[in-house]
């Protein structure tokens, strides 16, 4: 688990935004000040009778424009720097990533005036563009509008604020989301309106005195952007648009659900208070897991008054907060003693309090496996972690408080010797949060199986835990691991499941969502890239089977062969075009036929050469036929990435020796028993081979839900019917030898990506 969150902003920004405030601090003074800018300062209101009414301010302008990019220099002196609200802008990078700025008058919004160019590389370091913003406040706004266009279409950079006090405080720029979570197709090569709404980050900046506005590049990619037209406003649709996607708990109160708090101050902060009792009572979170880098001694008397002031009202509230924090070195025998007075501290702070001003536990992250120990002095750290474990349980028994004690576990403890390590963790402790990151009930309810029926027999509790953090922009996990693609939403329906099959279970405690944070920052919908599909896209007919028997063995004879659809040219080849040697290397022809219950497809491959040597999810390395399904293409038409109804199979013919035929499905995770209904059989020919594939529609069984009650929740089978259009892309794969695998790939969508269904064709049921 990441308790770190986004750090988003270099410390050569802050540095050089520090440095540089006091020089133009004085100008700052004066833009703001003049009625020609695009702040006004507030006056005197004048009555009707023409009398100023003291102490009053005039109504706000409809909008601040912070820059139109038609006056000032992109380099040079600060004083050749500045923007329209008088204030200036720059790039910072770190080595060998950088980000390079220029006025244009070539991209532009309108016939007159410039735009900005911003030219961008992040590579292995990390780059971005700021602007100043002058203390302004912005409280009488509701969004950041500003306008963007790309170079090539898709470029992705993120967003972000920081108020005066963090900037001089050099304290990070608090990270508002991707442009593609206020763009619903994403950056494209025309002009589109951003709007960021402000309550994105409201409660964790200054609204009246803002510092500057963040754009990051930290995606791995290089490409430019243009820019123009930057300002805050008021827009009546924006509250429409946040109400929408507010989380909420879709199926009610299920279940126990706790949710783990890295970097919100709810006790020092009102504002930050107010929205975390208000996302709690809408997504129904009865437990806290709050961050505390220090005990409430530490603090002093003054914050431990805020702290039991601020339990009280948790507990009237229905919800319990635990203290969280930790360390992988806590794991270590030498850092002992740091885990535990942090500990002992809330122990003292509950002794003088009533109950209702107590704190309700420990809430622990100690990953002693993310240590080099764990690496090279295995056991030694596994028994120094076990050894803290005691001692935490001794300490808390010693004071006699009813006081939890959690902890945050991994899946695999389920590995570590036999699972007996975990049996150990789990005699110690009250409850693990089990770090179940997946996001699939399938995959999520396995993974948990082992830790339910253990704690069991052990008579203490299990939190199913779900990750909702971008892992994959922070190179921390998979698309498969968080819920950031799939959105609340899908979330919720995926944590009913989990609970339906978990709630009889006496060690169930209840649903964990990691974290705050992320989580209120998840859109309803899907959070993925989007594109135009090409306007020119192939169909493969599926020819209806009629009454004749189809025997799965390989042999066309009970197919019309004159429906097919074939590749057999060089542009089909989409990996290793220079080994490629002509049709006799590698082609194929592909076909299709379906009934109600199933689909048919057939594969007439030539390869010179034969070779397979590799089973279950290794058969990449051999000949094959990767195989792609999108059984829901109406439904995800323009999403450029695949989610959980885009099937990628492997079909392999074997060796037609000792490895029969056979299927995997690489992506979704699939049970073995819903895989097996998958008939497959193969046949050699002279200079090639044949594949023959029969799929149940059960294997594809789609989940169907509306918002609302459980009861609004349907499930049907994927209905195959004379008109139906699926996404597919036929893959054959060409291995050699065992030196050379996948030499080349042909495939039917000769611009494919892996992964992008928007890249696929279409198969059409005739």
């Amino acid at each position: 688990m990441n308790k770190i969150g986004v750090r988003i902003i270099a410390v050569f920004f802050i540095i050089s935004l520090v440095a540089i405030r006091p020089l133009f601090s004085e100008e700052m003074q004066v833009s703001t000040e003049m009625q020609g800018g695009s702040v006004v300062e507030p006056q005197e209101v004048t009555s009707a009778e023409g009398a100023a009414v003291a102490g009053q301010k005039a109504t706000p302008p409809a909008e601040i424009i912070v820059d139109d990019f038609d006056k000032g220099r992109t380099m040079g002196v600060f004083s050749e720097r500045s923007t329209t609200l008088g204030a200036f802008h720059g790039t910072f990078a770190r080595r060998p990533s950088y980000c390079v700025i220029t006025k244009t008058d070539k991209e532009k919004r309108g016939k007159q005036g410039l735009g900005l160019a911003i030219d961008f590389c992040d590579v292995a370091g990390w780059c971005g563009w700021y602007t100043l913003l002058n203390d302004i406040d912005v409280t009488p706004y509701n969004a950041l509008s500003f306008w963007v266009k790309g170079s090539e279409g898709n470029e992705k950079f993120d967003i972000g604020f920081a108020d005066a006090k963090m900037q001089d405080l050099e304290i990070d720029a608090v990270y508002a989301g991707p442009v593609t979570a206020f763009l619903s197709k994403g950056v494209s090569t025309t002009w589109q309106e951003v709007k960021v709404p402000l309550a994105k980050v409201g409660s964790e900046i200054d609204l009246s005195r803002m510092g500057s506005l963040v754009f990051w590049f930290r995606y791995e990619t290089k490409g430019k952007i243009y820019v123009d037209d930057v300002k805050f406003i008021k827009d009546p649709e924006i509250g429409k648009i946040i109400d929408y996607n507010l989380p909420v708990s879709v199926y009610g109160k299920e279940t126990e659900r706790s949710m783990w708090v890295w970097k919100t101050d709810p006790v020092s902060n009102k504002k930050q208070k107010d929205e975390l009792f208000g996302f709690c009572k809408r997504t129904d979170i009865n437990v806290i897991y709050l961050f505390f880098g220090a005990t409430p001694t530490e603090e002093g008397p003054e914050y431990s008054v805020k702290l039991a002031e601020f339990l009280k009202e948790c507990h009237s509230r229905g919800i319990k907060v635990e203290a969280l924090t930790g360390n992988p070195v806590w794991s270590l025998k030498e850092y002992h003693e740091t885990c535990l007075s942090w500990i002992k501290g809330f122990l003292e702070f509950n002794k003088s309090r009533p109950e209702n001003e107590r704190m309700d536990g420990i809430s622990l992250d100690v990953e002693p496996y993310l240590t080099q120990e764990w690496t090279t002095n295995k056991e030694t750290i596994k028994t120094d972690y076990l050894e803290l474990l005691k001692k935490i349980k001794e300490t808390i028994d010693s004071y006699g408080q009813k006081f939890n004690f959690g902890m945050a576990i991994p899946i695999f403890y389920d590995k570590e010797d036999g699972g007996e390590f975990g049996r150990k963790v789990f005699g110690y402790i009250d409850y693990a949060a089990l770090m179940d990151y997946y996001d699939t009930p399938d995959e999520i309810i396995e993974k948990a199986r082992f830790h339910i029926d253990m704690a069991k027999q052990m008579n203490k509790t299990v939190f199913v835990g779900v990750e909702t953090q971008n892992l994959v922009e922070m190179k921390q996990g998979k698309p498969r691991n968080t819920f950031f693609e799939e959105g609340w939403e899908e979330m919720e329906k995926v944590l009913h499941d989990t609970i339906e099959v978990y709630k009889n279970e006496a060690s169930f405690g209840g649903v964990a969502i990691h974290f705050y944070d992320s989580y209120k920052a998840l859109t309803r919908g899907r959070n993925v890239p989007l594109k135009d599909r090409p306007a020119d896209i192939y169909t493969i007919n599926s020819f209806g089977k009629g009454l004749k028997e189809v025997k799965i063995d390989g042999d066309l004879s009970e197919w019309d062969i004159s429906n097919t659809y074939a590749v057999e040219y060089k542009d089909n080849v989409v990996y290793g075009q220079g080994a490629w040697l002509g049709t006799k290397d590698l082609s194929f022809k592909a076909y299709s036929m379906w009934e109600g219950d199933a689909l048919y497809f057939a594969f007439d491959v030539t390869d010179d050469v034969l070779f397979q040597n590799k089973t279950g999810a290794d058969m990449w390395e051999g000949d094959h036929i990767e195989f792609w399904l999108d059984v829901d293409l109406k439904g995800d038409y323009n999403e450029a990435i695949n989610s959980n109804d885009d099937f990628q199979f492997g079909f392999s013919p074997g060796n037609f020796n000792n490895l029969l035929p056979e299927v995997v499905i690489w992506t979704p995770n699939i049970k073995d028993e819903v895989k097996n209904a998958i008939q497959i059989g193969a046949k050699k020919r002279e200079g090639g081979y044949i594949i023959e594939v029969k799929i149940p529609k059960e294997v594809v069984l789609q989940k169907k839900y509306t918002q609302g009650s459980p009861e609004a929740a349907e499930e049907a089978a994927l209905k195959l019917y004379q008109g139906i259009k699926l996404g597919i892309s036929v893959d054959a794969s060409d291995t050699d030898s065992e030196n050379m695998p996948q030499k080349c790939l042909m495939s039917s969508s000769v611009n494919r990506v892996w992964g992008d269904p928007t890249t696929f064709g279409i198969l059409e049921l005739k």
